[in-house]
């Protein structure tokens, strides 16, 4: 009994999936956009095919009987039923395919009265469902008026059976407990298969509206986050940008007071040094905000690690000179990546400043490059207080403000580090923190190692 239920269930639900998928194929693509009108396209597909298969069914039971004129009648409208689907490609609406197959109930059954007993006879069952069917292949209001159509046309049977005029059917008296047997069952059948149709329409909308609620939640809690980062972003340009902005404007004051020329040297290097801050940090934000909205695009090729790593020491010399530190970098042989030039010494450049700006002065900084396990690395360890458990968690993230503090007083933006994640993941890569607290860290970039694949860009 349990393998005979499971095998109906198994064979019910390819039924159902068969049906739909059949549904699906009378569909035009502008339905989708909107629920409702989507939902009614699949109803009207539905009572086409289902209206076809009853109707041949029917057909052949009224000729086994020998009612010609109940076969012909079955015969033509099943023919319609048919055709109503693949009407709604062409007009790419529901509305005219929804009201003909409403017209075609109607005229079905009404011809069936005529010929099957009127009042007496199954059809005026039949028709009794018409209105139901118009309230779920069309609006309200159009549903009302084929209400009123129905009651029109039950109410003309009524008075003419009242007024003696007698509706005999078309077949042999004996036939009719089994035509009318059939016609009511039929009409419970159909009554099912019509309701799940509409079940499954109304679960696929139900879920449709679900995914709906759960895309917006989504876009709820990143507008949430978007608005934080805003603050965020305001809160640092408020902060970065006032000081330097303040230095510019006092010391070019100071300029038109100043007599010595050593002194205005002096003056013009602070302007220079807090102009480059604001520089910087105005980069930083335009660089994350055009990585956040997709706008950097990764050519990769054929790249040359040590000879970015070297240029990359050259354009940091200047401040480890500054604060006497050592940029220790071993004799490598050439290493070779399959990576954006730009992008690497773009990492590259970050890495080394923070290691510099973290390092006392007085140290060294060592930066090491290798190949290993088809993939490149570039590490570089500095000689600063390390990085706490609280640190490393929101150590890539936009905006992060870590607990550690340059040694010599620079600035940071919170965004470099987040860059260069996104930057390194871009191009099939990562960046590493190896770090203990107390400890010296070591960030080291991975990038995958040059296979000769054919240079590609990606985004």
């Amino acid at each position: 009994m349990i393998a005979l239920s499971t095998r109906t269930r198994v064979s019910a639900g390819l039924a159902s999936r068969v049906f739909e998928d059949l549904t699906e194929r009378f569909l035009f693509p502008e339905c989708h956009t909107d629920p409702e009108v989507e939902r009614r396209a699949r109803m009207i597909a539905a009572f086409g095919l289902l209206g076809f298969l009853f109707g041949v069914i029917y057909s052949v039971f009224y000729v086994l009987i020998s009612h010609p004129w109940g076969a012909g009648i079955i015969t033509g409208c099943s023919l319609a039923f048919l055709a109503v689907p693949f009407l709604m490609r062409p007009f790419r609406s529901v509305g005219l395919p929804g009201n003909f197959i409403l017209a075609i109930l109607t005229g079905e059954f009404v011809a069936l009265c005529l010929v099957e007993g009127g009042i007496y006879g199954h059809a005026i069952a039949w028709l009794v469902s018409v209105p139901l069917c118009a309230l779920l292949l069309t609006d309200r209001h159009i549903a009302g008026r084929w209400l009123v159509v129905c009651l029109l046309a039950g109410l003309g049977f009524i008075v003419v059976q009242f007024r003696g005029m007698e509706l005999h059917p078309a077949y042999a008296e004996r036939w009719h407990p089994l035509v009318t047997g059939a016609g009511y069952l039929g009409l419970i059948l159909f009554m099912f298969i019509l309701g799940m149709v509409f079940e499954i329409g109304r679960e696929r909308a139900l879920e449709k509206m679900r995914e709906a609620q759960a895309k917006l939640e989504v876009s709820n809690q990143r507008l949430i986050h978007l608005n934080r980062e805003k603050d965020e972003f305001l809160g640092i340009a408020a902060h970065d940008l006032r000081n330097p902005l303040a230095t510019i404007i006092i010391n070019a004051e100071l300029i038109t007071m100043l007599q010595d020329p050593a002194k205005t040297t002096e003056v013009v290097d602070k302007i220079i040094s807090a102009g480059t801050r604001m520089r910087d940090l105005l980069s930083s934000l335009l660089d994350a905000n055009a990585i956040e909205d997709g706008q950097v695009t990764s050519m990769l090729g054929r790249c040359d690690l040590n000879q970015l790593v070297t240029q990359s020491m050259e354009n940091n010399l200047a401040n480890a000179v500054r604060k006497q530190i050592t940029l220790a970098f071993p004799p490598t042989p050439p290493v070779l990546a399959l990576a954006d030039p730009r992008a690497v010494l773009q990492i590259l450049d970050n890495l080394l400043s923070n290691a510099i700006k973290y390092t006392p002065p007085n140290t060294t900084v060592q930066i090491r490059l290798w190949e290993e396990a088809k993939e490149v690395r570039v590490s570089f360890k500095d000689q600063g207080p390390g990085l706490n458990a609280e640190d490393q968690k929101k150590l890539f993230q936009r905006f992060a403000r870590l607990s550690a503090r340059p040694t010599g007083g620079e600035s940071s933006t919170g965004l470099g580090l987040s860059i260069v994640h996104r930057l390194a993941r871009a191009m099939g890569g990562d960046v590493t923190c190896a770090c203990a607290p107390g400890e010296a860290a070591t960030f080291t970039l991975h990038l995958p190692g040059w296979v000769n694949a054919p240079p590609h860009g990606i985004t």
